[in-house]
């Protein structure tokens, strides 16, 4: 694995260097351009800064260097010149910055050197001496508070801490912040200070004026229709929804979360919530003003797609506002996929090769469901119900057909991620390749496999949770996502008693800024299906294709195809008949004569069936940075992705050294639908092991042989009809490694960025 791994370094240095033509070193937008006869900064130096880093500081200042490409060849990226006259004021901004920081004693001194090419060389030299630390720190006018130890619990100034004006300003705010949500609206919070300069020492005093504790009084509550129409909802059901009751302690944020939880119904253009400031003094109430107005009573959207894997796709949805007589919202959707391949819409078969070739997509996938979503329930939850009939595929893996199917859920979105649970039910089957049946279930003859392909419930209960704090959902630059979600199926949740599993996946990805508006980004995908019990050991029971764990693709690791990552087995084009000795040839109606069927060693004519595991792991990193030209619209990107999944009990070893590592390069293209993504990455690994089948066509009576090499299932004809004895079919396929470095590499093309 030490060439995939060099290979991934090599390309993160060279998307490096690629960002630096697009920017480089830029710490500043203040940056000063260069005008005729400017001094060019070569370089921009700090030294003796420890309390705070050079990025930190160079933030704060007007004086920047030029970008990457400039400083290193002289061409390209932008030249940036000192300005004398702003140099002073950068001297002062970062004594300013130090002092307000605790460090009273510091001082900065600069000074500007020759450099090559006749740039200059730009140097602060910053001595910081000691800070001041806070010795005491006192809060006044809060002993009628009842709550005053979570008032004061984990506030930004600390005794024996630097003295911090940012910090003092910071306890200032959230102790405000945490009155007005305790009953106290009108509550102020002050800040003194005393500092000894020659000790070192700082007293810090928050005082806090109150006011009366309050509750919520009465709630005068205003729906007005749209566009001057009469209100189709009724103001009751408004003062529901908004969460709000009589006699409950004042919290500023709880009119917030009133706002919140009445655009969620998305049956209002516009809300206003205000607290009355015209109370009588002494007051223990105070009167709540909510206003509401109605939007668009029904809404519909229409959209169309491509995708190499469903080519063309169609969805539409439907919004009807208030219906059961409040403020319930129906919500009915179509989606429809494999326009072009599945029958009845045929014909683009030569546009959509890929779609065209898998097995599960010679029939519309489809999804048609309706929802009807209730106003928020138990601390701002919405509740919700639906049913549905559909039928999808997984790529070569499976087809779900669930005629009829329904689900119950609770989901609460906040700004910082969301929480749910959920129950489904669906009467379906599972459709997949024989092959598969035989070598992941055992189902190796036709009544066991006929048995998995019986309409059949599935009962599954889910908790999902979510935390949400990256700045952007389409291309996030910084911040983190993470995301657990657990399924389990049994008997108890209603589903056929074969049908019994736990299913657990947490994703979490990571995003930090660098100069140059240059990305780097990570993620990890870790997942199990264990049993009843809760046990990583033994059988979890019978799990269907679409609750196994699968990587491979665009949003996985990229250098295997859709699903191919892990385990699989192969559907060769041909097979021979050998004899005992290994000999071609042989008569399967002679009893006499010893014969087997072996596959053919012809790589090209393979096709691969992932059968998914029960457990996984997958890590990406990404370098993500802009274009030199157009880098509005035009972005690159270095990656190296690591992944692999496993089978529990099925003699698999898990263990690090069975992560494969593909590395790539990357293009993004900005559009009106998101980021238009084409990745190409490496893989070098030979393809793994697994068993070979020989699927004969329903014309040819539909029969599955193992020609695995070395199988020993010996084959006779009955009637003139082959048939191969029952038995284990070895996992001792394996097709060669590709020898050319293009054979090697996989190309996706996708909308949105990987994570």
């Amino acid at each position: 694995m030490g060439a995939p791994r060099r290979l991934a370094r090599g390309l993160l240095v060279a998307a490096g260097a690629v960002a630096g033509l697009a920017g480089g070193a830029r710490l500043d937008a203040q940056a000063v351009s260069c005008a005729a006869g400017g001094q060019e900064v070569a370089r921009l130096v700090f030294e003796g800064n420890a309390a705070f880093s050079s990025s930190v500081l160079g933030n704060g200042i007007t004086t920047t260097p030029s970008s990457w490409a400039r400083r290193t060849f002289g061409v390209l990226g932008e030249r940036r010149c000192v300005d004398r006259q702003k140099l002073p004021l950068d001297v002062l901004r970062l004594l300013v910055f130090y002092r307000n920081h605790g460090f009273l004693a510091a001082t900065v001194d600069t000074a500007v050197t020759p450099a090559d090419r006749g740039a200059v060389s730009v140097r602060f030299s910053i001595r910081e001496g000691m800070p001041v630390l806070v010795d005491a720190l006192a809060f006044a006018g809060l002993d009628g508070v009842p709550e005053r130890a979570e008032l004061l619990h984990a506030l930004p100034t600390m005794v024996a801490r630097p003295f911090d004006k940012y910090a003092n300003e910071e306890t200032r705010a959230e102790l405000t912040r945490r009155l007005r949500n305790g009953g106290y609206p009108d509550a102020e919070v002050f800040v003194g200070y005393d500092t000894h300069r020659a000790a070192r020492r700082a007293s810090v005093a928050f005082t806090a004026v109150t006011g009366p504790r309050v509750r919520l009084g009465s709630i005068a509550t205003e729906v007005r229709g749209f566009a001057g129409a009469a209100p189709a909802m009724d103001s009751a059901i408004v003062r529901r929804t908004s969460g709000l009751r009589t006699g409950d302690l004042y919290a500023q944020d709880a009119l917030e979360r009133a706002k919140r939880a009445l655009y969620q119904t998305e049956a209002f253009a516009q809300v206003s919530v205000t607290a009355d400031s015209t109370a009588t003094p002494g007051d223990t109430t105070v009167r709540i003003a909510l206003s509401a107005t109605e939007g668009f009573r029904r809404t519909t959207r229409l959209g169309i797609g491509y995708g190499t894997l469903d080519c063309v796709r169609a969805s539409g949805d439907f919004t009807q506002n208030g219906v059961l007589g409040g403020a319930a919202r129906l919500d009915v959707r179509a989606r429809v996929s494999k326009i072009g391949v599945g029958a009845p819409l045929t014909g683009l078969e030569s546009a959509c090769p890929q779609a065209n070739a898998d097995a599960y997509s010679k029939d519309l996938n489809y999804s048609l469901g309706a929802t009807i979503t209730q106003p928020p329930v138990f601390g701002a939850f919405v509740p919700s119900f639906t049913i549905f009939s559909e039928r999808r595929s997984e790529y070569n893996a499976y087809l779900r057909t669930a005629p009829a199917g329904g689900s119950a859920g609770l989901s609460r979105q906040q700004d910082a991620g969301s929480q749910a649970v959920g129950y489904s039910i669906e009467y379906g089957r599972t459709e997949a390749q024989p092959a598969l049946l035989c070598a992941v279930f055992n189902a190796c003859v036709d009544a066991d496999r006929e048995a998995y392909g019986r309409f059949q419930r599935l009962g599954v209960a889910s908790v999902s949770w979510s935390h949400d704090a990256a700045d952007n959902p389409a291309n996030p630059a910084k911040g983190s996502v993470i995301r657990v979600d657990l399924r389990t199926a049994g008997g108890w949740t209603g589903s056929d008693p074969r049908v019994r599993f736990s299913k657990l996946l947490v994703d979490a990805a990571m995003y930090w800024p660098f100069p140059g508006d240059v990305v780097f980004a990570a993620r990890i995908r870790l997942g199990a299906v264990v049993g009843p019990s809760f046990t990583f050991n033994g059988d979890a029971g019978y799990v269907p294709p679409q609750e196994r764990l699968f990587a491979g693709g665009p949003t996985t690791v990229r250098g295997f195809r859709q699903n191919e990552l892990g385990p699989v087995v192969y559907i060769p084009a041909a097979y021979d008949t050998v004899r005992a000795n290994g000999r071609a040839g042989g008569d399967p109606s002679n009893p006499a004569d010893t014969v087997y069927f072996r596959a053919r060693g012809d790589s090209a004519s393979q096709r691969i069936v992932p059968t998914g595991g029960n457990t996984l792991m997958v890590a990406m990193f990404e370098g993500r940075f802009p274009s030199p030209v157009w880098s509005d619209v035009l972005q690159f990107a270095a990656f190296a992705d690591v992944g692999q999944v496993w089978t529990r009990g099925g003699g698999t070893t898990l263990g690090f050294n069975a992560l494969q590592w593909t590395p790539g390069i990357g293009v993004r293209v900005r559009t009106l639908i998101g980021f238009i993504r084409l990745d190409w990455a490496y893989n070098p690994y030979q393809r793994p092991a697994g068993s070979a089948y020989y699927d004969t066509s329903l014309a040819s009576g539909g029969a599955l042989f193992c020609v695995s090499p070395g199988n020993t299932l010996r084959v006779t004809s009955v009637n003139g009809v082959a048939q191969q004895a029952t038995g284990s079919c070895p996992s001792s396929f394996q097709p060669p490694r590709p020898t050319t470095f293009l054979a090697r590499t996989n190309l996706s093309f996708s909308i949105g960025q990987a994570f």
